[in-house]
């Protein structure tokens, strides 16, 4: 992904993957409404169709029963009792009319004739209607069915009885209807005791979900909503259709399923509209990308020529003017950087032969060697420009060659280094010298209208005492300038035995790289730490090893700073992190859920992808993030401190701990302290190893504890050796220690035997007599 081309390919096929997923959504929304919304209309239309149809019906009703209470022979047999006669002319009317249901009642409430079975109080209901009734029908359950009837007196000439015609309102009308309407009806009614009647043409699983959903009038007239029956979803219109004596509602569905597929249907098609321009912008991008590219990586390669020192080869000017430009301006630096170089080791050459032939000349008078070098060049360069940091070069052997002797030497060896050959000089008066040199140059150094502040250093070898020719007093005042840089100090002078060292140095730059690589003689050990209130061990501290194949066990002391010295510290921090995760994995597996804290350098808090690595590193291994705790220096953090704290906040929304090491040796201000999302802090070892017998140390010790339980920061002391050190901290309260008292760093196959006695010994020791046999035993244990 870090190449031109493909976050090239990324832009255009993320540009279109937008367009299209913004399009896609807005039409589809757009679209999916427009459906619902056409179906809607729809059901409104079916409702409104359905009950016209019963209106209909109902006007057939009222015709029939009217026609039949008017018919002279139906009233003559009423008059008379003619229970025969009364039957067949009913039923002749009701199938004229297609009726399902005709009763005669007389005046008294006594059923005189029926087509089908009235219970007594069906009757009791139908003399109840009788006095509702006018032009209007109504609907009454009896038997458990519904019916639209119609009440009409029969009169001879008074009122000497009722008859009562009705339409089944069931399951053969709501098919009749849904074959009408085109979507699936029912009928829902409820008689006065409160009992739901269902006539649908919907299945046994939706009548009874219907049924159980249904609590009177329907409250969405004439408006589309979704009901779920029975785990489908249906779009329905309800309409009200009687409420007399009993109620009755048409409900017009539609499933959602068949509402949306024409929505579906453009869906799809819009999805693989989608899917042939995502393939199209994708290979677009490719051809886009390769020929965008391929200038830029014939200046790449241009790049690691010049990196490996050859320069013979010139760019070759490719693709649009922009690029053509660029290649001429990189021709320029390249062809400028080679004369640069050429006149660099044409000067060193001359200086060698100088030297060699001024020892040929004379070999009784002494001569120094300082090799100068302007630390802080390359950032000048990089801030202001590489014409700044020439225009400084130029003032500097300006004021070296003034200020030197006749006879003296000055030589520009490399890029920011001076050679100055000091004649007649001893190697008592040459520090002087190279002191005085160095502060000529930092002094009062204004070049171009800017002041800037060179940081010079300065090593020193003198002839006869570090060798006899220019090669070997050249590489003595290198060794030398080494040690100036590394002690942070202006001048140093060549020691004897340095050269032993400095292979050392150089052998173990090579090999750390190559045990990093290959994972190759990198160990961890994890040192215990002592929650004191409840005197049991809960976390540790990782720590890395490395044993040479040759030369044996390296301190950390010595690869740490190797390892920054030489660019390898994130390989480095990575490593203890994905080695720790590991671990911990495996120690989850196995029962033991215990914290572990990793060492973090002043680089690996503002790397941005430290986070990333961090919580991918977790996930892959199946480690909660809050047992992991990283820490991080003083230093480290003072070094950009909004940034640090930007990239810890990142990591503690996710769980991840911080820890401050070595509090109390840095120069971090409360203020950054409070800022900063930090929930130990590491008192350092040197103000905990004689806290118990220096009251300073004592005080500063006290104060920090107090500081941070009122931040409701917890306090971590390392360097323990001591129990006085061990009770004086219990009774500031800390809240964990850690120290060879307690164990010294134990090779993870220890460590789990190590916590369960640890755990077993210290927490039954309440006393501070059992607590300091404890330690002991615990001291025996991790020998």
């Amino acid at each position: 992904m870090g190449s031109f081309r493909n976050r090239l390919l990324a832009v255009i096929i993320g540009l279109v993957c937008v367009t299209q997923t913004v399009t896609l959504i807005a039409v589809l929304a757009r679209t999916e409404h427009s459906v619902q919304e056409r179906a809607a209309k729809q059901l409104v239309a079916g409702s409104a169709f359905v009950q016209q149809l019963v209106r209909f019906r109902a006007a057939q009703l009222a015709s029939g029963v009217a026609v039949l209470a008017a018919d002279f022979g139906f009233r003559e047999a009423v008059a008379s009792g003619d229970g025969p006669t009364m039957l067949s002319a009913a039923q002749n009317d009701a199938q004229r009319i297609g009726a399902d249901l005709m009763v005669l009642i007389n005046n008294h409430g006594h059923v005189l004739a029926s087509t089908a079975p009235v219970p007594e109080t069906a009757v009791q209901r139908l003399m109840s209607a009788a006095d509702m009734a006018g032009d209007s029908p109504h609907v009454l359950v009896l038997g458990g069915r519904a019916y639209e009837f119609f009440l009409a007196p029969v009169r001879a000439p008074e009122v000497i009885g009722w008859v009562a015609m009705g339409f089944a309102i069931d399951d053969t009308l709501a098919r009749r209807m849904s074959e009408l309407a085109g979507t699936a009806i029912s009928f829902v009614s409820r008689d006065q005791a409160g009992v739901t009647h269902v006539a649908t043409t919907l299945d046994g699983a939706s009548r009874a979900a219907l049924v159980a959903l249904h609590d009177g009038p329907a409250r969405h007239q004439a408006a589309a909503w979704r009901l779920r029956l029975d785990g489908e979803e249906y779009l329905t219109v309800t309409r009200s259709l009687a409420v007399s004596p009993d109620t009755v509602d048409v409900w017009v569905h539609q499933p959602m399923y068949e509402v949306l597929a024409p929505y579906r249907d453009l869906r799809d098609a819009m999805l693989l509209i989608g899917t042939v321009a995502l393939l199209l912008a994708a290979g677009i991008g490719m051809l886009a990308g390769r020929s965008a590219s391929r200038p830029i990586a014939e200046l790449v390669r241009a790049a690691r020529r010049i990196e490996e020192g050859r320069y013979g080869r010139p760019v070759v000017p490719r693709g649009a003017e922009d690029f053509r430009r660029l290649a001429a301006t990189f021709n320029t630096m390249q062809e400028g950087i080679a004369e640069r170089e050429a006149r660099i080791t044409q000067l060193a050459y001359h200086a060698e032969n100088y030297i060699d032939q001024r020892i040929r000349d004379d070999a009784i008078t002494p001569f120094a060697l300082i090799l100068l070098d302007l630390r802080n060049l390359p950032e000048i360069n990089a801030s202001l420009g590489h014409h700044v940091g020439d225009d400084a070069l130029g003032e500097a052997a300006r004021r070296l060659r003034q200020n030197v002797g006749p006879n003296d030497l000055v030589a520009r060896l490399s890029a920011q280094q001076f050679l100055i050959v000091a004649a007649p000089c001893s190697l008592q008066r040459a520090p002087l010298v190279a002191e005085q040199l160095a502060g000529i140059i930092a002094a009062n150094f204004v070049v171009a209208d800017v002041g800037l502040e060179l940081h010079p250093a300065a090593g020193i070898s003198a002839y006869q005492e570090h060798g006899q020719s220019a090669r070997e007093l050249l590489r003595c005042a290198q060794m030398a300038l080494h040690d100036a840089q590394d002690a942070r100090t202006v001048v140093a002078i060549y020691r004897a035995g340095r050269d032993e060292q400095h292979r050392r140095r150089l052998a173990l730059m090579t090999e750390l790289r190559r045990a990093l690589e290959l994972n190759a003689g990198l160990k961890l050990v994890y040192q215990p730490k002592v929650e004191m209130g409840t005197r049991t061990v809960k976390s540790l501290e990782a720590l890395a090893r490395w044993t040479h194949p040759q030369l044996g066990e390296v301190s950390p002391a010595e690869f740490v700073p190797l390892a920054e010295q030489t660019g390898n510290t994130r390989r480095l921090t990575s490593w203890v992190v994905g080695e720790a995760i590991r671990q911990m994995a495996e120690w989850q597996v196995l029962g033991l859920e215990i914290d572990v804290a990793v060492n973090l350098s002043a680089s690996d808090i503002l790397d941005p992808q430290l986070g990333s690595e961090v919580l991918r590193c977790l996930e892959t291994h199946g480690v909660p993030p809050t047992r992991l705790l990283l820490e991080i220096t003083e230093s480290a953090v003072m070094r950009d401190p909004v940034l640090a704290a930007r990239h810890m906040q990142l990591l503690r929304v996710a769980g991840v701990r911080f820890a401050m090491d070595d509090f109390g040796t840095g120069y971090s201000s409360l203020s950054q302290l409070s800022r900063l999302p930090v929930d130990e802090l590491k008192i350092d070892r040197s103000l905990i190893a004689h806290a118990h017998a220096r009251p300073d140390d004592t005080m500063i010790v006290t104060s920090t504890i107090e500081l941070a339980h009122s931040m409701g920061l917890r306090v971590v002391a390392e360097g323990v050796e001591h129990v006085e050190v061990w009770n004086l901290l219990r009774r500031l309260g800390c809240d964990l220690a850690q120290g060879y008292l307690i164990s010294k760093p134990l090779p993870a196959a220890d460590v789990m035997s190590f916590v369960r006695q640890a755990n077993h010994l210290l927490r039954d020791s309440d006393s501070t007599q059992l607590q300091m046999r404890a330690l002991e035993q615990l001291a025996t244990i991790a020998r």
